[in-house]
């Protein structure tokens, strides 16, 4: 009795941990990011100001998005999926996927750091993070849904995916224009002057690697001719 009594205890705390770890899951991850996916201006404002969002979550839904590609090259309906085994790179699909928008949060702190912007690098970042909320789960419907689409019904396979895209992209314009404080105008200006900084970004980075790739040949160069000597 008293081994059953302490096994039916050790159910309950199971069960309760599963409870709460479940609750905290919907209230972080599905919850608050609706809310903020309904009322972009208050739920970034929230964010910002009381503390709501969270770094972790933010960076769930960039994960998620980063791997969304490689699923959707092993799971996509065979009439809807136009990627080529051939030349398909996880890793490759990963940092495309990922790596446009990081160089975005830099670029836009860089700006908005000079234009007397509000927003913190870490808010930045988990405003682009949850911004992907939409998308994410549109692209995991769109996932499933293309299985049972036929040719005829293209047109809300696409749909859907550029619905999830757009909002996507207002979701990020909005909660940059909440954590920096601006107007509609300042905002957008702040948003070209970004996009401007990233070409720079992207430049110096190629050209970076350029010189990093020279340097790994002469210093290949130079090992080798002593090695021939010695």
């Amino acid at each position: 009795m008293r081994s059953m009594s302490i096994n039916n205890q050790t159910l309950r705390d199971v069960l309760n941990v599963i409870k709460r770890g479940l609750s905290y899951f919907f209230v972080h991850f599905i919850k608050f990011p609706l809310y903020i996916l309904t009322h972009p201006i208050d739920g970034f404002y929230e964010m910002k100001h009381e503390s709501r969002g969270l770094l972790k979550v933010a960076t769930f839904f960039l994960f998620l998005h980063s791997i969304m590609g490689i699923l959707e090259f092993n799971y996509t309906g065979f009439l809807f999926n136009t990627m080529n085994p051939n030349t398909f790179r996880m890793f490759r699909s990963i940092i495309v996927a990922v790596l446009p928008y990081l160089i975005f949060v830099v670029a836009n702190w860089s700006i908005t750091s000079l234009m007397d912007g509000k927003g913190k690098f870490k808010e930045i970042y988990m405003v682009v993070g949850y911004a992907f909320f939409p998308s994410v789960i549109l692209r995991i419907a769109n996932l499933f849904l293309s299985n049972y689409f036929t040719l005829d019904e293209a047109f809300f396979y696409y749909g859907i995916e550029t619905v999830g895209f757009i909002l996507t992209i207002l979701m990020i314009f909005m909660g940059i224009r909440s954590i920096h404080e601006y107007s509609v105008l300042r905002a957008v200006s702040t948003v070209f002057l970004s996009i401007l900084s990233m070409l720079v970004i992207v430049f110096i980075g190629l050209l970076a690697l350029g010189l990093a790739q020279q340097i790994a040949v002469f210093v290949e160069t130079i090992i080798k001719e002593i090695t021939l000597r010695l």
